[in-house]
């Protein structure tokens, strides 16, 4: 399976392995975009030996099977690992301007997501990791990412994240940043009580909303996650949604912006079937929601970098590169779905 102007690259082996596969996949690019990205994800941080030698601690407290992929880049890519690790440390877990909404249509479940965020040319990446003894996943992203805020395994497992602002104290212990649960989970989950196994077990860094659908059997769920707690919001129409504001408890609404984008995304796909009309398929009609001007983030530093429309039950896969904004602006590509059932 191939993507146009290499945008997917298939992988398989040991965590190391696949890390050492994809570092020379990428060879002096990796440089290239993590300079880049470090220098517009934070411009006013500068990259010190300390700075460093602090992202490499943080490394070190991540499982083992991550520390071994990044081993891995650093030395396909011919970099210090010091500097490889430096990519995720910059990230922090208040981040972010998303929406989302999980679709029943004709008797499947569908998933219609926009990615929001800096610095778009980096991003409508995506990649197949086989990693032995983990279930394979589709991962969507940077070039090279070996964490993710999307993707979809070979269980028809589908999950995707929002940040929301954070609340109350930090857990004591040992905690995963969002993006590295949500690959923990494609690789170890195969439906929705794995993954409220999960949930309940390995505390987060930040809070967030987590999008779930199972297509073996179309369960869908939308979770309001905190650092060490999770509840579902109640399914009472044949759509959820969200963007990156709470949507339940005490301390839920507020933001503005993100509520806007909701407002107008529910609009939109609460009238799908009447404008719909047998005239487009599932996967135009959700493509044109999230390209409307009200859903799509166009304005400022922080846009939608890429766009996903999928139903895991079926295995049609949609994503966007090479525009900015993505879901008006990029190529929207299928993607054939990436194993044998």
């Amino acid at each position: 399976m191939s993507a146009p102007g290499g945008r997917l690259v298939r992988l398989a082996g040991t965590p190391y392995e696949i890390g050492v596969a994809m570092g020379r996949h990428l060879g002096p690019r990796l440089e290239r975009n993590i300079a880049r990205y470090l220098a517009g994800r934070a411009p006013h941080v500068a990259s010190t030996p300390e700075r460093r030698r602090d992202a490499l601690n943080w490394l070190r407290t991540l499982p083992e099977r991550y520390q071994q992929e990044y081993e891995g880049l650093a030395a396909g890519a011919g970099l210090a690992l010091e500097r490889v690790a430096e990519w995720p440390y910059i990230e922090v877990s208040d981040a972010g301007g998303c929406s989302s909404a999980l679709v029943e249509l004709d008797g499947q479940v569908w998933v219609a997501r926009n990615n929001d965020w800096l610095l778009p040319e980096l991003w409508g990446y995506a990649s197949v990791k086989a990693v032995r003894g983990r279930i394979p996943a589709l991962t969507f992203g940077m070039e090279g990412d070996v964490f993710s805020g999307t993707g979809v395994n070979q269980q028809r497992l589908w999950l995707h994240h929002h940040y929301l602002p954070a609340v109350g104290a930090l857990p004591d212990g040992a905690r995963w940043p969002c993006h590295v649960w949500l690959v923990e989970a494609l690789e170890t989950c195969s439906n929705l009580a794995d993954v409220e196994a999960l949930l309940a077990s390995v505390p987060r860094d930040g809070a967030m909303l987590l999008f779930a659908v199972d297509g073996k059997n179309n369960a869908r769920a939308l979770y309001q996650c905190e650092y060490a707690s999770y509840r579902a919001v109640d399914v009472t129409e044949r759509w959820l949604m969200g963007g990156n504001h709470r949507l339940v408890g005490e301390e839920h609404g507020a933001d503005a912006d993100s509520q806007r984008r909701c407002d107008r995304l529910q609009t939109l796909v609460s009238t799908l079937d009447e404008a719909q009309s047998g005239a487009r398929s599932p996967a135009g009609a959700l493509r044109k929601i999230l390209a409307d001007d009200g859903v799509e983030a166009r304005a400022g530093d922080s846009v939608t970098v890429y766009a996903n429309v999928a139903c895991p039950a079926t295995g049609e896969l949609w994503y966007t590169w090479g525009g900015h904004p993505a879901a008006s602006a990029g190529r929207w590509e299928r993607l054939e779905w990436p194993w044998q059932d």
